[in-house]
């Protein structure tokens, strides 16, 4: 049996996160008590998680956690900017703490997709 690095359980882990979030979202605005969703939203959600899911199990995952990670970390940033904060509010119905969760998850999903050092000799 193969072990997974933390860099492709992450992925993983994140994929079924959204996807559990996207089809929940189909049936309800709330998701988890406090993120709000809609339609688009869901979709979307829908689809990262499925692509997540697959990265995560074929061990092609730094694409994927740049992507995510700048997406999620540029839509949680952008909520916050007058303005623009009514775009995503309209689009994607997402309120403070979708924000929030994406500026923190995206934050990590960028970390994550950093290359492994190389071991230093002594």
């Amino acid at each position: 049996m193969q072990t997974m690095n933390p860099r492709s359980s992450f992925t993983l882990t994140l994929g079924v996160l959204l996807l559990i979030e996207g089809v929940w979202g189909l049936f309800s605005p709330v998701v988890f008590g406090v993120l709000s969703t809609n339609l688009l939203h869901s979709l979307i959600h829908l689809a990262l998680g499925i692509a997540g899911i697959w990265c995560g199990r074929a061990g092609r995952v730094r694409g994927y956690l740049l992507f995510v990670g700048g997406l999620l970390l540029a839509v949680g940033l952008l909520w916050f900017v007058p303005g623009v904060q009514g775009i995503i509010v309209r689009l994607l119905n997402a309120n403070r703490p979708v924000a929030c969760v994406n500026i923190g998850v995206g934050i990590v999903a960028l970390v994550m997709a950093r290359p492994a050092r190389a071991a230093t000799r002594r």
